[in-house]
């Protein structure tokens, strides 16, 4: 008997993985809108709220009306004792600039060798140790702050999340 079912799971498995590995997901802050179903939500914490997470519903029409949607960039400055952050910017430049401005800004240490790290529709979390620095973006806070961590982590102990921020896309009609 066990066996016939684990042969029936495992026959239901293979025929269904194509179907949900095709899916792409993607973030979708205003909920799902025509064509799209909700498939998950995005870990919320550090008072960022849960953002929903949709996929297409396998309609014919449902890529009729997808909307338009705008990138929004964030960036993350450190470097000779400074640092700057910005979220929900229209391009990557204005991004960069203003992080940028923000770690130069800070007189401690050399601004001269302030680096920026980009990211867009993404989150991004940076996490400090004793000697280093790390930044890591994902699709979620949560996955984040824990991709930082484990980097951190691996080279130092005493690790610390410094600075999480979100820049989704967001819909423009």
């Amino acid at each position: 008997m066990w066996f016939r079912f684990s042969f029936f799971a495992l026959v239901a498995a293979i025929y269904f993985w194509p179907m949900t590995a095709d899916a792409q997901t993607f973030v979708c802050p205003s909920g799902p809108g025509p064509g799209e179903i909700q498939v998950g939500t995005t870990g919320g914490s550090g008072g960022v709220a849960v953002i929903p997470i949709c996929a297409s519903n396998g309609e014919e029409n449902s890529a009729e009306d997808p909307g338009v949607w705008e990138k929004r960039w964030g960036a993350v400055a450190t470097g000779g004792g400074g640092f700057g952050a910005v979220t929900d910017m229209r391009s990557e430049k204005q991004a960069k600039k203003l992080a940028l401005a923000q770690c130069k800004g800070n007189k401690a240490g050399d601004p001269s060798k302030c680096k920026a790290f980009t990211y867009y529709n993404q989150c991004v979390a940076s996490t400090v140790g004793p000697t280093r620095h790390f930044i890591q973006s994902a699709v979620d806070l949560q996955t984040a702050e824990s991709l930082a961590m484990q980097s951190c982590q691996a080279v130092s102990d005493g690790c610390s999340v410094y600075y999480n921020g979100c820049s989704y896309a967001q819909r423009v009609n």
